[in-house]
């Protein structure tokens, strides 16, 4: 019997700790959204590929190596969780967090298409009041530096933000560098 799932042919990173090389990633949130003050990127250890970006373009960037810190005040959380259940709930559930409490204005995740689907995450899509909405992109990210096999999985920004929208958005994003393309900033 076949296996009715779609299996990467990647070597699998110990705790899913896939780390944000492709810079399409950040161009599609950039399509959207002009961050004016502090970007924070909560799982950055080491460093991240979205700070790197983000700071290249001219953006106040910068990474911490823990999600869960206290006193983050940013204008921005622009992360790529680890995707290791639950530990992936609870990093959003502690953004959501400071959020509620005004230490920071929005934060956006970038996180497998289809991870909003579950049952157990209503409460932080369907039934939160800051869920803005998501950017699909349109490219698959590369997610390793050998380039041999083909990326399978698409990926969109959440959006979670202090400033109530009516309906949450579906945006669409092609991750075109910022200079190749005429961006569409919305407010936070």
């Amino acid at each position: 019997m076949s296996n009715p799932y779609v299996q990467s042919r990647f070597h699998r990173i110990k705790d899913d700790a896939y780390f944000t090389i492709d810079a399409r990633c950040v161009y599609s949130f950039l399509e959207f959204f002009n961050p004016t003050g502090l970007c924070v990127d909560i799982c950055a250890p080491d460093g991240s590929g979205i700070i790197s970006v983000l700071q290249n373009l001219g953006y106040d960037a910068v990474g911490i190596p823990d999600a869960f810190q206290d006193n983050v005040l940013a204008q921005w959380i622009i992360t790529n969780p680890p995707y290791k259940r639950p530990l992936v709930d609870d990093i959003i559930g502690r953004q959501l967090d400071r959020i509620g409490c005004n230490d920071v204005d929005a934060a956006a995740m970038l996180l497998r298409t289809g991870f909003d689907h579950a049952k157990t995450r209503a409460a932080i899509f369907r039934d939160s009041p800051l869920y803005a909405g998501q950017i699909k992109m349109y490219v698959r990210p590369w997610w390793v530096d050998k380039r041999d096999k083909q990326p399978i999985h698409m990926y969109v920004w959440h959006i979670w933000a202090r400033r109530r929208h009516r309906f949450p958005f579906v945006l669409h994003a092609f991750g075109d560098p910022p200079h190749e393309r005429k961006s569409l900033c919305l407010e936070i």
